[in-house]
C-alpha cells in the first residue's frame, strides 16, 4: 500500500481519502489507459491512408499492447469485478468502444449518452453487429497473446512483433475480403 500511495503521490495515511478502495485506484489506472488507447487510435486514424489500413493498425496496436502489457490489459478488460459500475471507467471504456465502432462504420453508431451497458447485447447487436464481432475477435486474439505471452507462437521468430503483425494482417484480410464466405460455401 505504501508503494501504491507513493506512486499516486498521496500519503499512505490519506490513500482512502483519495480512493474508496484499491479497486477504485486500479480502475483509475485502467481508465487512464483507455484514454491512451483513444489518443493512439485517433493518431492512427489521422495517419492512415483509409479506414481499412487504420483498422489493421488499430488491431495491431491493441494486440501488441496486450502482448507487451498483459497486466494492464487484464486490468482494462475484466480483472476487476463490476468495473462498469465505476463512472470514469464506464465512460472511458465506452468512449474507446464508440471510437472503434466509428472507425469500422465510418460514422458514430452510438454515443455514450445512449447509455448502453455490457449486458445490452440486443441493442448493441442490432446497431453494430459487424463491429461487435470485430471487437470480440480483437479481444480473443489479444487473449491468445496474453495467455501465451512468453512462449507464444511467435516467440522464437527473429522479429516477433513483425510476425504477429503479419499473422493479424492475414486474419483481417480474410474477413475484409470475404474469404470466410468463400470457404463456407466450398464443397467438402
Amino acid at each position: 500500500m505504501r508503494r501504491l500511495a507513493r506512486e499516486v503521490k498521496v500519503a499512505p495515511a490519506n490513500f482512502y481519502n483519495h480512493y474508496g478502495s484499491l479497486n477504485d485506484l486500479l480502475l483509475e489506472i485502467a481508465a487512464d489507459y483507455f484514454e491512451v488507447f483513444r489518443d493512439q487510435a485517433a493518431h492512427i486514424g489521422r495517419t492512415s491512408a483509409d479506414r481499412t489500413e487504420a483498422l489493421k493498425r488499430t488491431v495491431f496496436y491493441f494486440v501488441d499492447f496486450a502482448h507487451t502489457h498483459p497486466q494492464l490489459y487484464r486490468l482494462m478488460f475484466g480483472y476487476i469485478p463490476d468495473a462498469y459500475t465505476y463512472p470514469r471507467y464506464r465512460l472511458t471504456a465506452g468512449a474507446a468502444f464508440e471510437d472503434l465502432m466509428e472507425l469500422i462504420y465510418g460514422y458514430k453508431v452510438f454515443t455514450i449518452s445512449d447509455d448502453f451497458g455490457p449486458n445490452d447485447m440486443a441493442a448493441l447487436g442490432s446497431r453494430a453487429q459487424i463491429g461487435y464481432g470485430m471487437y470480440a475477435m480483437l479481444c480473443g486474439l489479444s487473449n491468445l497473446f496474453v495467455a501465451n505471452a512468453i512462449e507464444g507462437p511467435f516467440a522464437q521468430t527473429s522479429n516477433p512483433r513483425e510476425s504477429i503483425a503479419a499473422f493479424l494482417n492475414g486474419i483481417l484480410d480474410a474477413f475484409i475480403k470475404g474469404d470466410l464466405a468463400r470457404v463456407l460455401g466450398a464443397k467438402s
